[in-house]
């Protein structure tokens, strides 16, 4: 887990974010109703970032969320897909996770375009060391990634190296906005909110 709350902590840094942690979050129940606990560092992160989207584009989903999908509710709805060939083509070779059977997908994450964030859930598995299924757009090919959640999001929105997910832009700093924050409609905003030299 150190090493995880290293690359938080890394997520900090690059965005400037110095809001004081959110309270802790009723994750006992989902992870009841899941079957299975989810990993650390992602609930540090939901915890220490307020509802809202890193670089105004990727968002975590959150037990109980006014402002974008639950993660409960996004689960659900993914089992409510009818069995069958064109259900089995949306995740293959993946599976939506179920408690009573073998690994299997639950969403993370989402963003502003079509990109789907995953991991791959393992009872057998500890948490921590579920890797990450991804794609940046539903008819493209799946990339599993053995990283933490938190070190994903930094890649995102830090490493421009990391395609095909980054939207890192350097000299441009990443930011988070939070769900009050107004959206940046103009190239003015954007630079305001990008510019490498701002101050938090």
């Amino acid at each position: 887990m150190n090493d995880q709350l290293t690359w938080i902590d890394r997520i900090i840094d690059v965005t400037g974010w110095c809001h004081e942690p959110e309270g802790g979050a009723d994750w006992e129940q989902v992870e009841a109703e899941l079957g299975v606990a989810l990993p650390a560092d992602f609930k540090e992160l939901c915890r220490r970032f307020v509802s809202g989207a890193f670089y105004a584009y990727l968002d975590l989903l959150r037990p109980t969320d006014d402002h974008a999908q639950p993660l409960l509710g996004t689960w659900d709805l993914s089992r409510q897909w009818p069995n069958g060939n064109d259900s089995a083509r949306l995740w293959a070779p993946y599976e939506i996770y179920e408690p009573d059977k073998g690994p299997g997908l639950i969403q993370w994450g989402s963003d502003q375009t079509e990109g789907e964030y995953y991991w791959l859930a393992d009872r057998s598995v500890e948490p921590d060391r579920w890797p990450v299924v991804a794609r940046w757009d539903g008819i493209e090919p799946w990339h599993q990634l053995d990283m933490s959640t938190a070190e994903f999001v930094y890649r995102v929105i830090a490493d421009p190296e990391f395609k095909p997910f980054t939207v890192a832009a350097p000299p441009r700093r990443p930011f988070y906005l939070p769900h009050w924050g107004p959206f940046p409609m103009s190239a003015d905003d954007w630079d305001a909110l990008t510019d490498p030299n701002r101050k938090g």
